[in-house]
């Protein structure tokens, strides 16, 4: 005797139609995950709420980057992470490590960079 199981989308069409009303279609793509973790880990429903609607706001302040990036023109590759420590330019180190702990985003100050690259 064999058994199947079938999987039942724990989302109604009525609440994927709320969220794409509500702007919020994208959710859908990590929905099912988070309902699975909420199950077993028994989120309270507010924790699960907090837990979504941060997924959601990760990932339009994410998309809003990369846009922001993108229409700046910005290299991808150029990255901090990236930097070659072993490239024979010249600069003060001191000062690229006060630029890279990225601190001056904390102030009322921008950052302006003059000079050759």
């Amino acid at each position: 005797m064999t058994t199947t199981t079938t999987l039942t989308d724990p989302l109604s069409p009525e609440l994927r139609t709320i969220l794409r009303t509500l702007k919020l279609g994208k959710m859908l793509d990590t929905l099912p995950e988070r309902l699975t973790l909420a199950k077993q880990q028994h989120l309270p429903h507010a924790d699960f709420l907090e837990l979504v609607l941060a997924d959601e706001i990760a990932r339009r302040e994410h998309t809003s980057a990369a846009l922001r990036a993108r229409t700046a023109g910005l290299d991808p590759g150029m990255r901090l992470e990236n930097w070659d420590t072993t490239a024979t330019v010249r600069y003060d180190q001191q000062r690229w490590a006060e630029l890279t702990s990225l601190r001056f985003l904390q102030g009322p100050h921008g950052v302006l960079l003059l000079g050759p690259v």
